[in-house]
């Protein structure tokens, strides 16, 4: 079974005996980067641990999955990356007695920093759960693995969408939202390479991202759907999507 978070760009899935907390798009040490252009701001994971130990407790989630997008750097690892990093995952192990983590494309190289007991992947994902109540996990800026895209449900981060509102005097406002909608699964099958029998209809849930600094792609002008392979397919279809604020509010 998969809960949305109130007021939170978090996921709980329970199956198999475990209570998983999801949650994509950590970007850690995005703060260095935002000191280069002039702000200065206390330590934003340490506000990102607290989120995630109220949301533990309250639910009594028992694993962590980190759906890719740990750190906010490309490809190579930075200073701060050797401290924030294995300092976030050791405070995980106070909370859950696993973590998982799904490489995104910011993550180049994240083996080095993660401490030895985190279950690192492939960017294809992974699948949790058994049986009908499978669900398959990935970041989105790569193809998933057969075995996710068969689960016939499918989460992933990435793309940061955004819905930007106007008030009445022009000015703007972007606020973080969910995105969920119908794939069809032999079609996206088919787009990733896969040889497969596998017929119907999955539905596609698309997280927000929990650190709150990072910017975001607006859903309401055209073609901002297309990000990433999975959105971009002809696979997915976004006309009836249904689209949310993470307070629950419906934008579509």
């Amino acid at each position: 079974m998969l809960k949305i978070v109130p007021g939170e760009a978090a996921i709980v899935f329970s199956g198999a005996g475990d209570s998983t907390l999801l949650i994509s798009d950590l970007h850690l040490g995005l703060e260095k980067e935002m000191a280069k252009k002039g702000f200065r701001l206390p330590a934003y994971s340490v506000k990102m641990v607290e989120r995630v130990k109220d949301i533990a407790e309250k639910y009594g989630t028992n694993r962590l999955a980190v759906l890719g997008d740990v750190k906010h750097t490309v490809g190579k690892v930075e200073d701060i990356d050797w401290g924030v990093i294995p300092w976030f995952f050791d405070t995980m192990f106070d909370l859950f007695e696993a973590v998982e983590v799904v490489p995104g494309n910011h993550d180049g190289n994240i083996k080095t920093v993660l401490p030895q007991r985190v279950n690192l992947h492939t960017s294809q994902g992974m699948v949790l759960g058994t049986g009908s109540g499978r669900i398959g996990v990935a970041h989105g800026h790569a193809w998933p693995s057969k075995e996710a895209i068969a689960t016939r449900n499918l989460v992933i981060g990435h793309s940061h969408f955004t819905y930007e509102m106007r008030d009445s005097l022009g000015s703007r406002t972007r606020e973080a939202v969910w995105v969920r909608a119908e794939y069809d699964v032999a079609e996206l099958m088919e787009g990733a390479g896969y040889e497969s029998r596998s017929r119907g209809k999955g539905r596609l849930t698309v997280m927000p991202p929990f650190n709150r600094l990072v910017g975001g792609q607006p859903i309401n002008r055209s073609r901002s759907f297309q990000f990433g392979p999975v959105l971009s397919s002809r696979a997915v279809s976004l006309e009836d999507a249904d689209i949310f604020l993470t307070d629950g509010t419906r934008v579509t």
